[in-house]
């Protein structure tokens, strides 16, 4: 029995032990930084953020909009179109038997009616609508052929159906369909221009804001080491005072030093949060969350044939394509706009069958009718403005101010892109060639980094020594990070430049 006892004893301590351990081993889990590179804050950036998802957005809408205006050019719109029952009672004094005579009766009516209806749009500018027509009614009425207050009424019934076909088309002025449905498509190209052009802008952002982070984060180690510095020779300046050494007044001056180097690693310790802040804030992240940032490694640099092809394929750049689109949709508005103006018209056919079976009954009859109807109709109306006070004219000639503006854009933006695309090029081969010389000034200063180490170790040189050593390796690297953030930058905006 104890031996049970001992044993159900030993794994109750076994089980509480590693619930303890697991405890333990979740907890110091959720303190350690997630690492984080540049790489993948981008992609974050542009595919689980709110900003990311809005800019997918509007391309996805003005898709959605083309796709339904060329889709409506083959196929119609159908709509089911119906209304409740409506019940009516009318009860008025007006017209009996005799027109010249009046009493006061009533009329009572239950109407239901619904339809299909069938729009097709046709290139022409036209629409061919279609409608198929179902009508009920119930009607009871005072039976004339008597009093009207005889009580005597008569009770008819109808059911109709028939159908509408009817063309409406557009005279002397262009296509609405075709207007629209290129409308559609150039807003489509503008918004696939425009979401690499946002896409690029918040790909800078998070790039300036990462690698700022880094550079802060460098800095606040820099001015850690100074503010140690300034300790140390205040301690040294007050010893020497203490002797006799220096005088007051020097003394005095490295405790001024000193303050100051507080308050810029204050600072820089501030603009770091700060910075932190808003990196967290591009990526959508919560600020509680420890982040471990990875320098960024500079990738391929552009060879002189890849420089050369795309410096070459200036006239295929997004800018130009996105101006060249603005041009010709202002353009598009001010034909539009003028063919509105003079001599318009429109063509009208309309044609109609139907049938419909009416049931009527009396107090002493009995009667039922089958009815036939067939109708169409043409018309032919035309329009031409004489005197409007100058509306007309006006909104003419902003439609053509607006396409002269566009073409303005769209000239400049085609004399600026070969030299924009040739500056980028060359400011990524420069930014290049400088992070190189940089990294071998960071490899010099961390080998006398790593002398000083040594030397103070064996006591050689004193502490002061061996901190001028590190800023100054922590400046090299700073500067690294400067030219970095350049060239990344720099190559964000030369890949902003081309529609992929």
């Amino acid at each position: 029995m104890r031996l049970k006892i001992s044993n159900r004893r030993s794994v109750r301590w076994v089980l509480s032990l590693i619930l303890f351990l697991v405890l333990v081993v979740g907890l110091t889990g959720q303190g350690e930084a997630r690492q984080l590179t540049l790489d993948q804050a981008l992609k974050r950036a542009l595919n689980q953020t709110a900003r990311g998802e809005m800019i997918r957005g509007n391309l996805e809408v003005a898709q959605q909009y083309y796709r339904a205006r060329r889709i409506n050019m083959y196929l119609p719109e159908i709509s089911i179109n119906g209304s409740v029952p409506t019940y009516a009672v009318d009860e008025s004094y007006r017209p009996y038997s005799d027109p010249h005579t009046k009493e006061l009766f009533e009329n009572r009516n239950l109407d239901f009616r619904s339809f299909i209806e069938l729009k097709q749009s046709l290139f022409t500018g036209g629409n061919l609508t279609a409608t198929a027509n179902l009508r009920t009614e119930d009607n009871r009425y005072p039976d004339t052929r008597y009093d009207a207050g005889s009580g005597l009424f008569v009770n008819e019934n109808s059911k109709i159906g028939f159908f509408n076909f009817s063309l409406a088309q557009p005279l002397f002025r262009p296509s609405a369909v075709k207007y629209e449905l290129n409308n559609r498509k150039d807003d489509l190209e503008i918004a696939r221009v425009t979401r690499i052009e946002e896409e690029s802008g918040f790909r800078k952002e998070v790039t300036q804001a990462y690698v700022g982070l880094l550079q802060l984060t460098l800095r606040s180690e820099m001015t850690g080491d100074e503010l140690e510095k300034t300790l140390l020779q205040e301690q040294i300046d007050s010893a020497k005072l203490t002797d006799g050494v220096i005088s007051e007044e020097d003394f005095l001056m490295s405790s001024s030093a000193r303050l100051d180097a507080e308050l810029a690693h204050f600072e820089i310790k501030t603009q770091r949060e700060e910075q932190k802040r808003e990196l967290y804030t591009l990526l959508d992240l919560d600020i509680t969350e420890t982040l471990k940032l990875v320098e960024p490694i500079v990738g391929e640099h552009l060879d002189s044939a890849e420089a050369q092809r795309l410096v070459a394929a200036w006239e295929h750049s997004a800018p130009i394509k996105k101006a060249e689109r603005v041009y010709a949709k202002a353009e598009r508005q001010a034909d539009y706009a003028a063919s509105g103006h003079g001599l318009t018209g429109d063509l009208n056919v309309g044609y109609n069958m139907g049938q419909q079976k009416i049931e009527e009954e009396r107090t002493d009859s009995y009667r039922e009718n089958d009815i036939n109807t067939r109708g169409w109709s043409v018309s032919l109306d035309f329009r031409m403005p004489i005197w409007d006070g100058g509306a007309g004219s006006a909104a003419v000639k902003a439609a053509r101010f607006q396409a002269e503006q566009a073409n303005y854009e769209y000239t400049r933006a085609r004399r600026s892109a070969k030299a924009q695309i040739a500056n980028y090029v060359n400011q990524l081969d420069v930014c290049y060639s400088r992070l190189d010389i940089i990294r071998q000034q960071i490899d010099l200063s961390k080998e006398r980094l790593d002398i000083a180490e040594e030397r103070h170790a064996d006591g050689q040189i004193s502490m002061l020594t061996l901190l001028d050593a590190r800023v100054f390796y922590l400046e090299n690297k700073n500067r690294y990070l400067e030219e970095l953030k350049t060239y990344l930058t720099n190559r964000i905006d030369l890949e902003s430049k081309f529609v992929i």
